[in-house]
């Protein structure tokens, strides 16, 4: 092993400790290169002792491309989008590749951050955050960049698309408060949009109009527990005592309406309002909530675009594609009933 303050081992030094050509080499660090199994075995065990590492970066710029996946990602604080982030990095790793992942919090710097991503020859993106500029992935689809969007609006005519349907969301969750008994329904809503949470609170207050039940909308700043336990706090008592059952658009702002109703408020949930959330995250499971809520399979998902991803790498002349994942309602003890029409 090369020590501290040494020159570092190179292939020429693994190639000649092994008794090989520096091609064989590079053939055993190549995944799916022909090489004999004895070779390899050679060539990994004189990497062992020498400390040798292969600089993928370096042999990325020389190839076409240098196996990195591009992940952009927001709001890693939140459940949903850090197990998001953690099976699509897993699911990389297994698939040959290496995540590399760009944090994004403000829209006025995503196009920065790609750009100093996209110069290390990536082989493909995945975008998670919000809907990135439509210029942007135009460019990817001038550079022939494999990319996949999840959860976000179709921006070009580049790029597939994994999303949880947004309309079938919003009827789903209206279908399900009224058919457990809910006469008046709220909906929780962030002032600040963004396409999946805005976009199925609109679509469960157009179902619930179009089956002719009134509706409320209550506000919160964004979409976090304590702006959600802020807004419903501050919601009109007027209000409140209208509704009975109550949709929020995540389970993190279900749980922050949760507690302002029973803590702050002091009202009984689920006898006078059933609450309703959306994705099943973990704490959606625990004793201290119990929420009922449409789960999003995250699992589900996260295969669904690697397959996607890997099968543009393959074939980039596809036509583009929009796959939408199944939804299931999951009943627990902030609604009424424990079943809905067997669903």
């Amino acid at each position: 092993m090369a020590r501290t303050g040494q020159r570092k081992p190179t292939s020429f030094d693994v190639a000649k400790l092994a008794g090989v050509s520096r091609s064989a080499v590079s053939r055993a660090f190549t995944p799916g290169a022909n090489i004999a199994p004895e070779t390899k075995d050679r060539v990994t065990q004189a990497a062992a002792t020498l400390g040798y590492r292969v600089n993928s970066l370096a042999r990325g710029l020389q190839q076409d491309h240098s196996g990195i996946v591009g992940l952009v990602a927001s709001r890693l604080d939140t459940p949903l989008r850090s197990r998001q982030v953690r099976y699509l990095s897993e699911g990389l790793i297994r698939e040959g590749y290496k995540p590399m992942l760009i944090t994004v919090e403000t829209p006025d710097h995503i196009t920065e951050l790609v750009d100093s991503l996209l110069s290390y020859n990536v082989a493909g993106m995945i975008f998670t955050s919000d809907s990135p500029p439509r210029a942007l992935i135009e460019e990817c689809g001038r550079m022939g960049l494999p990319v996949v969007l999840v959860n976000r609006a179709g921006v070009s005519n580049w790029g597939d698309r994994v999303v949880a349907d947004n309309a079938a969301a919003g009827t789903l969750a209206a279908e399900t408060l009224i058919e457990l008994g809910a006469t008046s329904l709220g909906c929780l809503v962030p002032r600040k949009e963004t396409y999946s949470v805005s976009g199925r609170s609109k679509e469960f207050l157009k179902a619930a109009e179009r089956m002719g039940v009134p509706t409320e909308v209550l506000h919160a700043e964004d979409q976090g527990y304590d702006l959600a336990r802020a807004g419903v706090c501050a919601t009109d008592r007027a209000v409140l005592d209208r509704i009975d059952g109550l949709f929020c658009a995540t389970d993190l702002m279900a749980i922050g309406a949760l507690d302002a109703l029973r803590h702050d408020l002091g009202i009984s949930v689920p006898d006078r309002i059933q609450v309703l959330g959306f994705d099943d995250i973990e704490q959606a499971a625990w004793a201290s909530y119990d929420l009922s809520t449409i789960r999003q399979d995250v699992a589900a998902q996260s295969s669904t675009v690697l397959r996607l991803l890997v099968e543009r790498m393959e074939d980039n002349t596809l036509d583009k594609r929009v796959e939408n994942e199944p939804l299931a309602v999951i009943l627990r003890g902030t609604t009424r009933q424990k079943a809905v029409n067997g669903r």
